[in-house]
């Protein structure tokens, strides 16, 4: 395959000399060296997206399997945080009756000794 056109070869031919607008060989041999070099280039670029696309997926696999780790070790805690305040409502329910219990025997003291202080000064 030629790098000159064809209408500028028989123009040549016709003439017996070169037309001015007619390019050097040397210009058409590093347009096709630019076009090599392009393609190179292009190719390279591809392989390394995919080498890049490979990597990516492969950070998010791992990135999911702990995002998943992860989820379930919070669920786990959350759970055991949730038993532990049942067991602490349980033991604030049971302070709280200790509490009316103890209200409930010293007002039944006061009332007790005020009974017994009114008793002896009426005597």
């Amino acid at each position: 395959m030629s790098a000159v056109p064809e209408e500028a070869l028989k123009e040549v031919a016709a003439t017996s000399e070169p037309p001015n607008r007619l390019a050097s060989p040397e210009f058409f041999f590093l347009l096709q060296r630019i076009d090599r070099l392009d393609e190179k280039l292009s190719r390279e670029i591809k392989e390394v997206d995919l080498k890049l696309s490979a990597r990516i997926d492969s950070l998010d696999e791992k990135l999911y399997s702990l995002d998943q780790k992860l989820s379930s070790r919070i669920d786990r805690v959350e759970e055991k945080i949730d038993r532990l305040q049942d067991r602490l409502d349980l033991v604030q329910d049971r302070v709280d009756t200790i509490k009316f219990w103890a209200i409930g025997a010293v007002i039944t003291l006061i009332a007790g000794f005020a009974g017994v202080i009114i008793t002896l000064l009426q005597r």
